[in-house]
């Protein structure tokens, strides 16, 4: 047996051969192979290096005898062969359909299996851009399965489903000369997908690929001008249509930094388009899929924010939470729906309607700048929830009726102007709160107010800021805990930031211990800053220290909400009238007591 240095040499030199000659090349194929059964792993890497290179030099060309070998790498435990295995795929010519099949399966089964290979879309779309005609086909096969699936079995956040939108949308992108008729619904379900899809290109790639797929879908993409975050006006850039197919971006020296707003903004619009479509369609039968399509919208949300910032980030958060509550909304209408409800309990339903409630109060609370469509659509969601109440649990107290009728007045006065008009659902329970009680309660068929809510997502976010916490502690973490007397209070240094805050907001420290909780209201006037950002530091005690040996404190920023809630209010005992949404994270603060201290020192 040749040593480890002999063979990689050897593979070196077949493919450097092989560049030479095309009748060579297959000849080393087939040697190369053969190479790939090595035990060494160093070598089957040299291996796959070489085969690359053979790709990138153009004189490599797959046959079937060799794709049962080639896929069963894409599926190695090495995560570095796998990588190496799929830079190959993306590079070579697959001659016939059969085996391009053959790779999608390879690469979608291996995305199944290993998740968190997220290039192999980057894969995926370098394969169907290479390969149009066969990535076409997929297109419309691809297409006519969405077509059936209409009544909701197509779950678009599958590997498989995205894997072939990937591949599709790479055939039209590539598509200049060869006029490959790909179905528009490949276009309307993949913009949705554009912040995965647009990690597998350029930079300078990703605005073209987006502004091609909003007017294949039939929908207007680049606007005129971008109001920045300090709220002048823009010229961004113009738009010149270049052989039918691409949009040619040209931006001024101003803009370069806007230009990613605009792609953010527009993908955060079409997603929330796509959100108000599946609602449309919502029925018992198809929660299923709008579940589905609403966790994978919220994965592209994610995504974006990721290179986001300013306003920007702060419309991505809002969007993130009005997500959220429309999924607890989707999961409480199929928890009300069965037949055998009860089963469940009352408490997992109330669980349910107390994070939606959570919700509510933290779009209400912490977004500065909510124009009327978002706060009629947030007081809606409460509404909901209310109504939700009604109906399983049968009862109405005051303060429920009392935030029924302060939502509806309140609804009632942003749509006063007739700038914003009044929805079905909210005629209809304003209809149903003015009359037919009986014993005080609303009748309330919660069946009708679920199939008349609809969602109306605004296209015009303006200048939303979202309220936000910075808590951390000095000196101290699970290694360096602080010391502390049984029964005595104890000191902490905090410092704390506060962005987007104003004057008239309380905000509290809310410290808790074992079964202790402990607030502490934030004058804001000792604050140094402005409303945009301001910080301090203070020494703050904790008063209920345990009888233990060591324990945790857990310590966050909340800000009052006056919105309330219809659960249980945290009033007296000095702390806050209002419920509350936290602004931060918890903080973990640790302590030991000093006699333990001392004991492990005499030691």
């Amino acid at each position: 047996m040749f040593s480890l240095q002999v063979r990689t040499v050897a593979c070196k030199t077949l493919g450097a051969l092989a560049k030479l000659s095309n009748r060579y090349a297959q000849k080393a194929l087939d040697l190369l192979m053969d190479m790939m059964n090595d035990d060494t792993e160093a070598a089957r890497l040299q291996t796959l290096q070489t085969l690359f290179d053979m790709a990138t030099y153009g004189c490599l060309s797959m046959q079937e005898k060799h794709m049962h070998m080639f896929l069963g790498i894409l599926m190695d435990a090495n995560v570095v062969v796998r990588n190496a295995a799929r830079k190959i795929l993306g590079s070579v010519n697959l001659p016939k359909l059969q085996m391009f099949k053959s790779a999608l399966d390879g690469l979608i089964a291996g995305l199944e299996k290993n998740p968190e290979d997220q290039d192999i879309y980057g894969v995926l779309f370098s394969i169907g851009k290479n390969h149009g005609s066969f990535s076409a086909n997929i297109a419309k096969h691809l297409a006519k399965e969405i077509n059936v699936a209409s009544d909701g079995e197509l779950i678009l956040d599958k590997p498989r489903i995205k894997a072939l939108l990937m591949v599709s949308v790479s055939a039209a992108y590539d598509d200049k000369d060869k006029k490959l008729d790909i179905p528009t619904v490949i276009f309307s379900h993949a913009i949705p997908l554009f912040g995965m899809i647009s990690c597998a290109l350029a930079e300078d790639e990703q605005d073209s690929l987006l502004s091609y797929l909003y007017r294949q879908a039939g929908m207007q993409f680049w606007e005129k001008k971008l109001v920045s975050a300090e709220g002048g006006d823009y010229e961004c850039f113009s738009v010149e249509t270049v052989g039918g197919t691409h949009a040619q971006v040209e931006t001024t020296g101003k803009t370069t930094k806007y230009l990613d707003e605009v792609v953010i903004m527009q993908s955060t619009r079409l997603i929330l388009e796509t959100v108000k479509g599946a609602w449309a369609v919502i029925k018992p039968c198809s929660i299923g899929e709008v579940q589905s399509t609403l966790r994978t919208c919220k994965e592209e949300v994610n995504i974006l924010a990721v290179n986001s910032s300013g306003s920007t980030s702060a419309v991505l958060s809002f969007v993130c939470d009005y997500l959220d509550a429309l999924q607890l909304i989707v999961e409480i209408w199929w928890f009300i729906q069965l037949d055998d409800s009860h089963a469940f309990g009352h408490t997992s339903l109330d669980i349910l309607l107390e994070k939606l409630d959570t919700s509510v109060r933290r779009m209400k609370c912490c977004y500065a700048g909510l124009n009327r469509g978002l706060e009629v659509q947030v007081l809606e969601f409460a509404l909901l929830a209310i109504l939700c109440r009604l109906f399983e649990f049968g009862t109405c107290s005051k303060l429920v009726l009392d935030k029924l009728h302060w939502i509806i007045n309140h609804i009632d006065g942003l749509c006063a102007d007739g700038s914003y008009e009044l929805s079905d659902f909210s005629k209809e329970v304003k209809k149903v709160f003015d009359g037919n009680f009986i014993d005080g309660t609303p009748i309330v068929n919660i069946y009708t107010f679920l199939e008349i809510f609809d969602l109306k997502p605004a296209r015009d976010f303006e200048m939303l800021n979202a309220t936000t916490a910075v808590l951390q502690v000095r000196d101290t973490d699970s290694e360096n805990p602080l010391s502390y007397v049984y029964g005595l209070p104890v000191g902490v240094t905090f410092d704390m930031s506060l962005c987007n805050t104003s004057s008239h907001d309380r905000i509290w420290l809310r410290m808790v211990a074992c079964q202790s909780v402990q607030h502490v209201f934030l004058d804001l006037s000792c604050f140094e800053g402005n409303d945009k950002m301001k910080s301090c530091s203070r020494v703050i005690p904790f008063y209920a220290t345990p009888m233990a040996c060591s324990f945790v404190l857990r310590a966050c920023l909340v800000i009052e909400c006056p919105f309330g809630s219809i659960g249980t209010h945290q009033e007296g005992h000095g702390g806050p009238k209002d419920c509350v949404v936290q602004l931060c994270d918890e903080l973990d603060v640790y302590f030991v007591s000093a006699d333990t201290e001392q004991r492990q020192w005499s030691k």
